[in-house]
C-alpha cells in the first residue's frame, strides 16, 4: 500500500498518510481524502491516482501550485520511491512500500520558492544549471554558535525593519547582509526604476571601510537573474568563461558571488536584485548561502512593496481629497437654489455617476421677468466630462448677453463646441424658455431626450420630437427650430439626462424611456416638488443596491395653481 510520510509534522499533525483508494485528493477541504489546514492550501490542491503503471501526482489548478522534487507540475506526472512532494510549506515524501519498513527522512532544510541557479564555470557548457534545492542542499551549514547567533540577530534586525520606509532601510539591510554572509566584501541593492525601467543601485557597502572604490557590477549577472527570476551563484568568477574578461568583476578580483532576484507578492515581476561578492579565493559562497540570500530578497521584497502600497494609499487619499474638492467645485456651478416664481413650482436633481460628472442644468432669470431652464449632457464621464460641462455653463450664461435669439444663442453654443479642441465630444442639449405672464415655453433641442409634458388626466407625452437638432458639436452649421406650447395648471414639463432612462436593477434590466412614460401616467396629481421626488424614488428603487453607471439629472417646471 502506497503512503505518504509526513517532513513536517508541525504543519500535518501526523507523520504517515496511507492512499488507500486508486484515487486520493488532497486539500484544505474537510471532504478530501487527506486535509492539511494551511491557508496557503487549495480547497483541492492536488491529487494522487494509480494504473496500471503506477501511482501519478496531479495538480487541481492549486492556486500556489504543486511542487515534485521542487519543480512545479502542470501535467499528470508518474511518482518514484522517495519522490518529494510539497504543497506551500507541508511536504511528504512518497513510497509505494510498507511504511512500517521506511526509513524516516531527514527533516526538511528551510527553502523558499526560488530556483536556486549554479553558473557553470568548466568551458565545456554555455548554459545555467537549474536544479530543485532538494537537490542541492544535501548537507547542513557548519556554523559555530557565534556566527548563527550574529546572523540570526541580523535577520531579526531585517524583520523589524520592514514596516520602515524602504528607501530609508536599504543601508542598514547592506550593513545586515555583511553581518549574515561573512565571507562576503561587498553586498548591492539595486531596484527597477519607475521611470526608466532599469536596474538602478539604491544602497551598497564595502566591508572594509577604507575601501574608496567606486560602484560597479556585472550587467552579465543583473540580466540573467532578472530574466531567469532565478538565484545565481558562481563559485569561480575568475575562470567562468561567460565572464568577459574586461569586465569590472574579473578587474576587481571577485571570487565568489551570488546574486537573488527580489520578486513582486505573485512572483510574476522582477523589482530588484540583491547581490554580495567575496574576493577571497579562501572564502567562497554556498548553496546554503544561496538559500539564505533568497530569503532576505523575501525580506527586501515586503519591505519594499509594503511601501509601495503605502505610497499608492497616500496618493490614493491626496485624489481622493482633491476629488471631493473638484466635486464641491462642480457643484458650485449649479443653481444654489430653486426659482421662485408665482404659480409656478421646480423640481432638480443632480447626482454624477463619480466624483465628478458631465451632466449640467440651469436657471437663468432674465431683466424681463422670464425664466431660461436648460439641461445639458457631455458625452463620456468623469474629469473631463465635466471640465466641458463647466465651459458649457459659462457659454450659456455669456451667449445669452451676447446674441440677440434665443436660437442665436444655440447656433453659437453649437459653433464653440464644433471646435476641434474638444476631442470630438458632443453635448446633448435642452434649451427652455418660460414667459410666466403668458405661460408660455419656448425650446430648442439639440439632440436631448425629447422633453414629457404631464397632465393631470394621466396623459404623458412626448414634445417637439420633430424639431430636435443634432447634439452640440456635431456640425457647426447645424439648425435648431423652435417650438413653444403654453403650460396648464396641473401640468408639468419634465426634462432628464440619459441616465435616468438607463439606470439598471440587479437583473441588467433598465429604467428606459418607456419606463419614465409609464410612471409619468400613473403619478398623481401633487405639486412639482413632491411630483419630482416621487420620480427619483421610483427610479431608484428599480436599480436598488446596483452601482450607477450614468450620471443622472432632472428638471421639472410645473404649473401648480
Amino acid at each position: 500500500m502506497a503512503f505518504l510520510r509526513s517532513r513536517n509534522q508541525d504543519i500535518t499533525n501526523k507523520e504517515i498518510f496511507h492512499i488507500t483508494t486508486n484515487s486520493v485528493v488532497i486539500g484544505r477541504n474537510k471532504e478530501c481524502h487527506i486535509t492539511l489546514e494551511h491557508n496557503g492550501v487549495s480547497r483541492e490542491h492536488a491529487r494522487i491516482f494509480s494504473d496500471s503503471n503506477g501511482y501519478y501526482l496531479e495538480d487541481l489548478k492549486s492556486r500556489n501550485g504543486t511542487f515534485l522534487n521542487g519543480t512545479q507540475i502542470t501535467e499528470q506526472t508518474l511518482l518514484h520511491e522517495n519522490d518529494v512532494i510539497r504543497f506551500c510549506e507541508a511536504e511528504f515524501v512518497f513510497s509505494a512500500g510498507d511504511p512500517s519498513q521506511a526509513v524516516s527522512p531527514e527533516p526538511a532544510a528551510p527553502v523558499a520558492d526560488l530556483n536556486l541557479v549554479k553558473e557553470m564555470g568548466d568551458d565545456e557548457s554555455n548554459t545555467f544549471e537549474i536544479k530543485s534545492k532538494i537537490q542541492l542542499v544535501d548537507k547542513k551549514p557548519i556554523l559555530t554558535s557565534a556566527n548563527a547567533s550574529i546572523k540570526l540577530q541580523a535577520m531579526i534586525d531585517i524583520g523589524r525593519n520592514l514596516g520602515a520606509d524602504v528607501h530609508h532601510v536599504l543601508p542598514q539591510l547592506v550593513n545586515n547582509l555583511l553581518k549574515i554572509f561573512l565571507q562576503a566584501d561587498c553586498a548591492y541593492i539595486l531596484l527597477n526604476d519607475d521611470q526608466t525601467g532599469r536596474l538602478e543601485l539604491k544602497a551598497f557597502q564595502y566591508r572594509d571601510p577604507d575601501n574608496q572604490e567606486s560602484f560597479r557590477i556585472s550587467r552579465t549577472i543583473l540580466e540573467k537573474v532578472a530574466s531567469s527570476k532565478a538565484a545565481i551563484l558562481s563559485d569561480d568568477v575568475a575562470n567562468d568563461s561567460r565572464f568577459d574578461i574586461s569586465e569590472s568583476i574579473v578587474n576587481y578580483n571577485i571570487s565568489s558571488i551570488m546574486a537573488a532576484p527580489i520578486m513582486d507578492y505573485d512572483n510574476s515581476e522582477v523589482l530588484g536584485v540583491v547581490q554580495v561578492d567575496s574576493r577571497s579565493s579562501r572564502s567562497r559562497f554556498t548553496y546554503e548561502d544561496l538559500d539564505l540570500l533568497v530569503s532576505v530578497a523575501y525580506q527586501v521584497a515586503v519591505s519594499y512593496q509594503n511601501a509601495k502600497l503605502h505610497e499608492i494609499a497616500i496618493n490614493e487619499r491626496i485624489l481622493e481629497r482633491e476629488m471631493n474638492i473638484a466635486n464641491t467645485v462642480q457643484r458650485g456651478l449649479l443653481p444654489l437654489a430653486r426659482p421662485k416664481i408665482e404659480n409656478y413650482g421646480f423640481f432638480d436633481f443632480y447626482q454624477p455617476a463619480k466624483y465628478l460628472g458631465g451632466d449640467y442644468y440651469d436657471y437663468i432669470m432674465l431683466p424681463d421677468g422670464r425664466l431660461v431652464f436648460a439641461l445639458g449632457d457631455v458625452s463620456g464621464k468623469g474629469a473631463a466630462a465635466s471640465l466641458l460641462m463647466a465651459k458649457l455653463s459659462a457659454e450659456v450664461r455669456s451667449g445669452l448677453i451676447i446674441e440677440k435669439t434665443f436660437e442665436d444663442t444655440i447656433k453659437r453654443l453649437n459653433r464653440v463646441f464644433s471646435e476641434p479642441r474638444w476631442d470630438n465630444r458632443f453635448i446633448t442639449f435642452f434649451f427652455g424658455v418660460l414667459n410666466p405672464k403668458t405661460n408660455e415655453i419656448v425650446f430648442h433641442n439639440a439632440g436631448h431626450i425629447p422633453p414629457i409634458l404631464v397632465s393631470t388626466d394621466g396623459k404623458a407625452e412626448m414634445l417637439g420630437e420633430s424639431i430636435i437638432g443634432l447634439p452640440l458639436g456635431i456640425m457647426d452649421d447645424t439648425e435648431y427650430p423652435e417650438s413653444s406650447f403654453v403650460i396648464e395648471t396641473g401640468q408639468k414639463l419634465v426634462v432628464i439626462s440619459d441616465g435616468i432612462t438607463d439606470a439598471m436593477n440587479a437583473q441588467e434590466k433598465y429604467f428606459t424611456l418607456e419606463g419614465v412614460l409609464d410612471y409619468l401616467r400613473k403619478s398623481p396629481s401633487v405639486a412639482t416638488e413632491d411630483f419630482g421626488k416621487n420620480l427619483m424614488t421610483a427610479v431608484h428603487s428599480f436599480s436598488g443596491r446596483t452601482p450607477q453607471t450614468d450620471d443622472q439629472s432632472v428638471v421639472i417646471v410645473g404649473k401648480d395653481t
